[in-house]
């Protein structure tokens, strides 16, 4: 339950928040545990923020903020930090120390690789980085074993890292829109991972051991590179969605014809569909519910 909320969005508050104004009023201050200062022209927050030790959510998006400040880390209550939609060039190393955090939303700014210290984010649940500028992210990431849902799409990855299946927790990876030109084997390791959406890079293949992703409902591989698919796809028993359009696919497994599961199955262009057709691999799809061909 919110003991206090404070509320700026939107009310032509200066660009930067007094901090004689956060030091006068701190014993009253205190009592707030959610601070909104979202859409309006913040090129920066305090250092005092850091008297605001009962604050629990911290949303000051869509500013024009290009740092946040060390004293961050005094915030140990905090479990929500959503700084989206500003000009973040780097997060402070001293983010490691919000131990309580459980959502990181950084979506849409300028960053170029995250602190080594998130690794000590050992509650953190999701992290949005999306929209950035990472090339890759640090092995230390895969140290979030509370992690359930990691976003990571529309940067310049090049690479996941091999040390991702560590991610115990994880049940949504969003990694499309990148440079990818393969996927770790050892993301197959993610037993619990239910979503996995890697469309619009440079995929040539998927991991041939994907089939041991168990509990994989979505698989979103569209807009990549690929000629086939690999045959333990099939052992994907839970499976509802497979989305593989666009890409350069002239067959389909064939232990894809027995599968019993009830698919989605989406392709489009580029995908022969007349010798498909031929081989009637189709017509053996009778458990299919929707077959959509764009051609």
């Amino acid at each position: 339950m919110h003991t206090g909320f404070l509320k700026m969005d939107n009310e032509g508050i200066p660009h930067d928040i007094p901090k004689k104004w956060l030091k006068k009023y701190d014993e009253w201050l205190k009592k707030y545990d959610e601070l909104d200062c979202w859409s309006n022209q913040l090129t920066s927050l305090p250092e005092s923020i850091g008297y605001l030790n009962g604050l629990q959510e911290l949303r000051c998006w869509n500013n024009k903020l290009t740092s946040l400040p060390k004293s961050i880390c005094h915030l140990s209550n905090l479990q929500i930090l959503d700084c989206s939609f500003n000009l973040l060039i780097n997060l402070p190393e001293s983010i490691g120390f919000l131990s309580n955090l459980k959502l990181l939303d950084c979506y849409s700014n300028r960053l170029l690789s995250l602190p080594k210290s998130i690794c000590h984010l050992s509650g953190l649940q999701e992290l949005n980085c999306s929209y950035n500028q990472f090339t890759k992210l640090p092995e230390s990431i895969c140290h979030l074993s509370s992690l359930q849902e990691l976003y990571c799409h529309n940067n310049q990855l090049t690479s996941l890292p091999d040390s991702i299946c560590h991610l115990s927790g994880l049940q949504t990876l969003q990694c499309s829109s990148n440079e990818l030109t393969s996927l770790p084997e050892s993301i197959c390791n993610l037993s619990g991972l239910q979503e996995l959406h890697c469309r619009k890079n440079r995929l040539t293949m998927l991991p041939e051991s994907i089939g041991n992703l168990n509990s994989l409902r979505i698989l979103n591989c569209s807009c990549n590179q690929l000629t086939n698919l690999p045959e333990s796809i099939c052992h994907l028993s839970g499976l509802r969605e497979l989305w593989s359009g666009y890409n350069q696919l002239t067959k389909l497994p064939e232990s894809i014809k027995n599968s019993q599961q009830n698919v989605v199955y989406e392709f489009k262009k580029y995908l022969k569909i007349k010798r498909i057709l031929n081989e009637q691999l189709i017509l053996d799809l009778d458990t299919v519910s929707i077959i959509t061909l764009f051609y």
